[in-house]
């Protein structure tokens, strides 16, 4: 996978971009996706929804709600948004659903996550972004946390908007913490050269998280958290 050089000029322009987005944010979103659809018709996003079908992911810990429709839930309000933005969107997956694939056999898990790399690569986005939930032994842990690929240099700078973002909106009803973003090594990162994120939006293992996750308007506050966030990227990354 090829390394991006660092553009300082990106990041000026992305620190001006959000406190842009800042004060938009207080107005509503009809006006800022007005003002994405005029610059950004072109921009194509891949959405995807992490699990589904017998692979439920994470439960919570009280309602027993599978991360698999969370991450459902989430994902479309987030397309919702960019689409209301004049941004294309494609998705991974729309309904409760594990994809087969023709390389991969007696093993269900792989054959969903390689089909998933066949979209990103087919469709050769300007950006990826994944929703997830979070799970942890110690059910003290809380807030929403972004991962990226460590040789992916585009990648980890949509990962540090996108974190920043969640920072500010979302993790201080999430216990107060602020995260940094982090590397991992996920198939859904690494398996073409796009700037992809992996958003793990809360711990279903803490009941003050999963409250909030299951909360339909927590749920659309946080998707227009990432769709801004994905906004700054993605203007930013094109100057």
């Amino acid at each position: 996978m090829h390394k991006c050089a660092r553009n300082e000029t990106l990041f000026k322009w992305s620190a001006v971009a959000l406190s842009i987005v800042v004060a938009l944010f207080a107005i509503g979103a009809p006006i800022l996706a007005a003002t994405i659809k005029n610059a950004s018709a072109t921009y194509v996003v891949v959405v995807d929804a992490g699990h589904g079908g017998a692979d439920a992911g994470v439960i919570g810990v009280r309602t027993g709600v599978k991360e698999s429709a969370l991450n459902l839930k989430v994902a479309m309000l987030l397309g919702e948004y960019l689409e209301g933005g004049g941004i294309r969107v494609v998705y991974t997956r729309t309904g409760d659903v594990m994809h087969p694939h023709p390389d991969v056999a007696g093993n269900r898990k792989r054959a969903d996550m390689f089909y998933r790399g066949d979209v990103i690569k087919k469709s050769a986005p300007d950006a990826v972004i994944s929703i997830h939930m979070n799970f942890y032994s110690a059910a003290s842990r809380r807030g929403a946390q972004v991962f990226f690929d460590k040789h992916n240099e585009q990648g980890r700078q949509f990962a540090e908007i996108v974190q920043e973002i969640l920072n500010r909106d979302v993790n201080p009803e999430l216990g107060g913490r602020e995260y940094s973003a982090l590397s991992a090594e996920k198939y859904l990162l690494e398996c073409s050269p796009r700037p992809a994120v992996i958003a793990e939006c809360g711990f279903l293992s803490n009941p003050l998280d999963e409250a909030a996750l299951i909360d339909p308007a927590f749920q659309a506050r946080l998707a227009y958290s990432l769709f801004q966030a994905v906004v700054i990227f993605l203007n930013a990354a094109r100057g």
